[in-house]
């Protein structure tokens, strides 16, 4: 008994002064830490919410400059649509019904009818000639402008088109006659977002934004957004909205972080909105450079302009505060939020001394504390949980003493090691069940979505190719359709020619749908791998001279001709998949060329092999449209001149034939300029050895 008091005795003592001076270490290390640890948290938190905030500003200011993007790409749209189904009509009579000459030589809305409130206004200049396409452009402007104008008055100052640079211009503005209260002189200069259309300028063809400018009508800062508008590679005009800028200057300035400013600028180092700067800004026009400003600016500038485009937050060039960086889509501004650290210092300051004084005051509390607990719930009831514990591992009772130890601690950690030993074993043994379980239902998850996968892309492949099938049938079946019963009607009564004249049409109609089922076809088998390649020598003069023979008549429809020079090369190929090859390349040629335009094929031998060339002298290609060129079902924005039927195919068989003889097929073209085909066969002995190959792996 006396044995039992001194051990708990001893181990109160030992553990009572243990923990005190480890309670004081600690509490005199929190408190040396608590700073720097406060600090960091801090920041995390700060930038956290300061990477939310940049988002969510980002998000709100690129709203109106996206939408803005929007509208004038849906206008121009709409605009072509309407040109493109009216190049047939004349629009002299609507043109005269709606636009008079003034006194002062400018051609605008007759005033009985130029409601500007509701309707877009016009200004003609005196010197420009009125062509059957320019009224029919005018009209048509006025008709969208009217519809479109009202709906985008609430975000944009104003909608507008102009035509031929500044030849025309129309304005959709219900607060001003725009067209009446301009000169000669103001309309016939050229604005940056005129010039900024024109092909010269912005050969990509993109919606571009203008620089700030202060309108004096509406005494309000602006920008300016405008998409050109081209028909056929030919440039028409632009369609553009100005976008008033004070309520973004006013959000920037006024709703900020408490403690912090925002600021926006773009990325060439205009200032735009700062709080500090509003009259610098203003006295420069909208202009303020950045990088001829104060340090302070140009140490910002310099330091955002040099971040990554990944980067949210960076230091300043002083290093006293962060910068959060959120673009501006649309306009392609900066909006950065200057956030101090000193507020952080001073917060966890305050932190640490609050660290401070509260271990003080817990180390006292803790010890007293301390003591109780060991005395009355650790001693006391140690001996009893030691037996407890060794029955439940051992299933019997044992008064074996710890040979190390003489507390019951020692005794303790015997007992819990044997029952941990007990408990580990079990535990393994269900981790390595789980573990098993769920990798085989991982697996077998994989393989399901695979194979849901696979469902959905032959569903779609289905569903594609009777849409094809469906469309482009349709209209042929229904043509012979009524053909052949006019010719039942009138077979006795209409002369040989006449007759012979609508045979023709069913022979052609019914040979476009031979070539539709044929693509289909031939795009099966391909995908399925079932095409065999009877590899022959083959003289490409003849090959290209009985081609040209099958065109002659498709030709002769549209006044359009074919030059070929003979090269005299023999070329290692199967005969009817480079027959097949040419004529799809013929026929995309004489599809997309104009009438009277003529068609290049040549011939040539290089160090890669033999280069086979189709070029026309079509619309060409658009540089976004190269990437889906030889995509199965792809169309383009180019269409045929003659309206003629596609399917989507043809390039895409093209390209697996040409592969199937181990060759390549490439296309170059400049957008309005055309485009040139070229196949490139491998030379005899390379595809010799590539064919050898080909049957070594397949008897592997």
């Amino acid at each position: 008994m006396n044995s039992h008091n001194h051990a708990t005795s001893s181990l109160f003592r030992r553990v009572l002064r243990s923990m005190a001076l480890r309670i004081a270490i600690a509490a005199c290390l929190i408190s040396a830490l608590s700073y720097y640890y406060s600090y960091v948290r801090l920041q995390e938190e700060a930038l956290s919410n300061l990477s939310k905030y940049i988002d969510t500003r980002s998000q709100l200011e690129s709203e109106l400059f996206i939408n803005a993007e929007s509208n004038t790409k849906l206008i121009r749209d709409d605009f072509l649509r309407r040109y493109a189904q009216a190049q047939t009509q004349d629009f002299s009579a609507q043109f005269g019904a709606l636009v008079r000459q003034d006194r002062d030589g400018m051609w605008r809305v007759k005033a009985e009818i130029d409601h500007f409130e509701h309707q877009a206004t016009i200004a003609l200049l005196p010197t420009v000639k009125q062509t059957p396409e320019l009224k029919r452009q005018v009209v048509l402007a006025h008709q969208i402008l009217s519809q479109y104008g009202p709906a985008y008055r609430g975000r944009s100052y104003d909608t507008f088109i102009d035509l031929n640079v500044s030849d025309v211009s129309l304005m959709y503005l219900p607060i001003l006659n725009y067209a009446r209260n301009g000169s000669v002189d103001d309309f016939a200069e050229d604005l940056e977002t005129e010039l900024g259309a024109l092909p010269e300028r912005n050969p990509a063809r993109k919606t571009f934004w203008t620089g700030i400018y202060y309108d004096k009508q509406a005494l309000e800062w602006m920008v300016s957004v405008v998409t050109p508008i081209d028909y056929l590679g030919q440039y028409i005009g632009g369609v553009g909205q100005d976008i008033p800028l004070d309520q973004l200057i006013t959000r920037t300035n006024n709703v900020s972080i408490p403690g912090t400013h925002n600021m926006i600028f773009s990325r060439d180092g205009m200032l735009l909105a700062h709080p500090d700067y509003m009259a610098k800004i203003q006295a420069n026009n909208g202009t303020l450079d950045m990088r001829k400003a104060d340090p302070v600016l140009q140490g910002i500038f310099n330091v955002v302009s040099k971040a990554a485009a990944k980067d949210r937050f960076i230091e300043s060039s002083d290093g006293r505060s962060w910068l959060g960086i959120a673009p501006i889509k649309g306009a392609d501004w900066l909006f950065v939020t200057v956030y101090p650290k000193r507020l952080l210092e001073e917060k966890a300051a305050l932190a640490a001394s609050m660290v401070l004084v509260l271990g003080i005051v817990a180390l006292a509390v803790e010890l007293g504390l301390l003591a109780m607990v060991l005395r009355n719930d650790v001693a006391r009831p140690l001996e009893r949980l030691k037996n407890a514990i060794r029955a439940l591992a051992a299933g019997k009772q044992s008064n074996q003493l710890d040979l190390h130890r003489s507390d019951e601690i020692g005794e303790l950690a015997r007992t819990f090691n044997e029952m941990s030993h007990t408990v580990q074993s079990h535990r393994i043994h269900l981790e390595d069940l789980v573990a098993d379980r769920t990798q085989e239902l991982a697996t077998r998850n994989l393989q399901l979505e695979a194979a849901n996968e696979a469902l959905k892309y032959l569903n779609q492949e289905k569903n594609e190719l009777l849409a094809i099938a469906a469309h482009d049938l349709k209209n042929p079946v229904a043509s012979i359709q009524g053909m052949a019963g006019l010719l039942n009607e009138r077979l006795d009564s209409w002369p040989t020619e006449k007759i012979k004249d609508r045979l023709d049409g069913i022979h052609l109609l019914a040979g476009r749908m031979q070539r539709i089922i044929s693509n289909l076809l031939d795009h099966d088998a391909l995908e399925a791998g079932s095409v065999q390649m009877q590899i022959e020598e083959i003289d490409l003069d003849e090959l290209i001279s009985d081609t040209l023979i099958t065109w002659r008549e498709r030709l002769h429809s549209k006044q359009q001709t074919i030059h070929y020079s003979p090269s005299q090369l023999i070329v290692h190929a199967d005969r009817q998949a480079l027959w097949q090859i040419l004529d799809n390349l013929i026929s995309n040629a004489v599809k997309y060329s104009p009438n009277e335009q003529s068609i290049l094929i040549s011939a040539q031998l290089t160090d890669d092999g033999v280069e086979l060339t189709v070029s026309d002298h079509g619309p060409g290609i658009a540089p976004h449209e190269i990437g889906m060129l030889f995509k199965k079902f792809s169309r383009l924005s180019a269409r045929p001149t003659g309206g003629e039927h596609t399917t989507g195919l043809g390039l895409s068989i093209v390209k697996k034939l040409v592969e199937a003889m181990y060759g390549q097929i490439r296309c170059e073209s400049q957008f309005g300029q055309g485009a040139r085909f070229i196949v490139t066969l491998p030379p005899v002995r390379q595809h010799l050895a590539a064919s050898s190959a080909h049957r070594q792996q397949e008897q592997a």
